[in-house]
């Protein structure tokens, strides 16, 4: 096909190792730019829908659950599903929610966003410390909040608490989105 207005690619990237696959990204972002015409790019990663699109629509079981921006999908998630599927996410029921923004509505809060600290300073939500998973430059870490699992996301290297330890969890409540789902 010559010219065509729109490239329809379906997982054109899924039988790469990351590395291969890290690079194509570009290529295919600097294709794209260069020819000046609509991809389409069918992908099941998240991470590699957010750094090629300029446009993403999240599906589900075929009807479409959102459609914005890499980071309006990312930071704004409508529902418990996007928030769910892409990226990481804290999904938090309405009754955690509203003692935080007094809404009674579910709430999003992603991993980056959360700070640990020690039981004995301040304010903040009380937790302990399930475990830590070492993932190169940062450290995910499980946390168990009066029955609710959440996990944080810290920079390697960084001074942790032992498992099973107490710790209080801070976050910016700007941070804190609220979903359209009632709660």
């Amino acid at each position: 096909v010559n010219q065509p207005k729109v490239l329809l690619l379906d997982e054109p990237l899924g039988a790469l190792d990351l590395k291969l696959r890290e690079n194509m990204q570009e290529e295919l972002k600097s294709l794209q730019k260069a020819l000046g015409i609509t991809f389409i790019f069918v992908t099941h990663d998240q991470g590699e829908a957010l750094s090629m699109a300029d446009r993403v629509a999240v599906f589900n079981d075929g009807k479409i659950m959102q459609i914005g921006t890499p980071e309006d999908i990312y930071q704004r998630p409508r529902t418990r599903f996007v928030a769910d599927f892409v990226g990481s996410s804290n999904v938090l029921p309405p009754d955690f929610v509203q003692r935080y923004s007094g809404q009674h509505r579910w709430g999003s809060l992603r991993p980056e966003s959360i700070r640990i600290g020690r039981a004995a300073k301040g304010d903040g939500v009380a937790a302990r410390l399930v475990s830590t998973n070492y993932l190169g430059a940062t450290t995910r870490l499980a946390l168990d909040a009066d029955g609710l699992r959440l996990h944080a996301i810290v920079p390697a290297g960084a001074k942790l608490p032992r498992e099973g330890e107490a710790v209080v969890l801070t976050f910016n409540r700007e941070h804190l989105h609220l979903m359209d789902e009632p709660g």
